[in-house]
């Protein structure tokens, strides 16, 4: 049964709903221009402040991704370089021997010439024959300490560039008594017959005026003026590489200077080619 509202009920109940009204409205006429410029200044700031997270956000994922490729290029350019320098290294050979060979007592360098030496080795009796002995060049009678390479190269007037004495492990000086004559030679071990091949092919033309004082060569009766070429010969099946002098009357060759290999890690430097045989038959034996 629906009852009716009484006149007075209606009347204060719309009367309660126009006062909420007015008062609303009154509120928001009321409402300080101030407080409203502060909420837009906040709903700004917001807005900046997520408009700054994003950016932000962007950079530091860029500035990852730069870093990454960054390390990525530097491990590459590490790797590369190290495979690059372990293959361009030249691995450490050891000191190879220049055979076993009998030996002169020592003589001591302070005392004696390159010339006055091998004169003495000449008019020596008892070096056997066709057997190759080397010199024991010392520093002194005291230590008897046998010369470094340098030393020896000093000795014996050589100026060898620093290349090709990189080249050179142990060199010594020896004699071989041919039967006619007593022919000097240096012996040198070489762990790089590659290496040493072409530092002695570059310096080819200055060979004779380092070792002619150590081979007893004449170097007056040959014309230096001139450039004589290197020859590649095998003198007893062995290749080797020599100078010679033309006679310019008759033509006639006369064989100067070589060097050539005993063994793949052993060369021979000399006048005689005796001398380079000698020296391979005796390693031969030894093994």
């Amino acid at each position: 049964m629906q009852t009716l509202m009484e006149p007075e009920a209606e009347e204060k109940k719309h009367s309660l709903s126009h006062d909420y009204q007015e008062d609303l409205a009154r509120v928001m006429n009321a409402t300080d221009a101030k407080v409203v410029q502060e909420l837009l200044q906040d709903a700004r700031e917001r807005e900046a402040a997520e408009t700054e997270a994003v950016e932000e956000t962007k950079e530091r994922k860029w500035y990852g991704m730069s870093s990454l490729i960054l390390v990525i290029l530097t491990l590459g350019v590490l790797g590369y370089g190290t495979y690059y320098y372990m293959h361009l290294t030249v691995k450490i050979q050891p000191a190879a021997s220049v055979g076993v060979f009998q030996s002169t007592g020592n003589i001591a360098v302070g005392s004696t010439s390159i010339a006055e030496m091998l004169k003495a080795q000449q008019l020596d009796t008892t070096l056997p024959e066709n057997r190759p002995v080397l010199i024991n060049l010392v520093t002194d009678t005291t230590s008897n300490t046998l010369l470094s390479n340098s030393q020896l190269y000093s000795f014996i007037g050589a100026t060898l560039p620093e290349p090709l004495q990189s080249a050179i492990s142990v060199a010594r000086l020896g004699v071989v008594n041919t039967g006619t004559t007593v022919a000097p030679f240096i012996i040198a071990s070489v762990p790089d017959p590659e290496k040493a091949s072409k530092e002695l092919s570059i310096a080819e033309q200055s060979l004779l005026p380092y070792f002619y004082q150590a081979l007893g060569i004449d170097i007056a009766a040959y014309d230096t003026t001139v450039p004589h070429p290197f020859e590649s010969q095998y003198f007893y099946n062995l290749p080797v590489r020599t100078l010679s002098t033309t006679n310019t009357e008759t033509g006639e060759k006369t064989l100067l200077f070589l060097y050539g290999y005993a063994t793949n890690n052993t060369i021979v430097i000399t006048a005689h080619p005796e001398a380079l045989k000698a020296v391979y038959d005796t390693i031969i034996n030894q093994h």
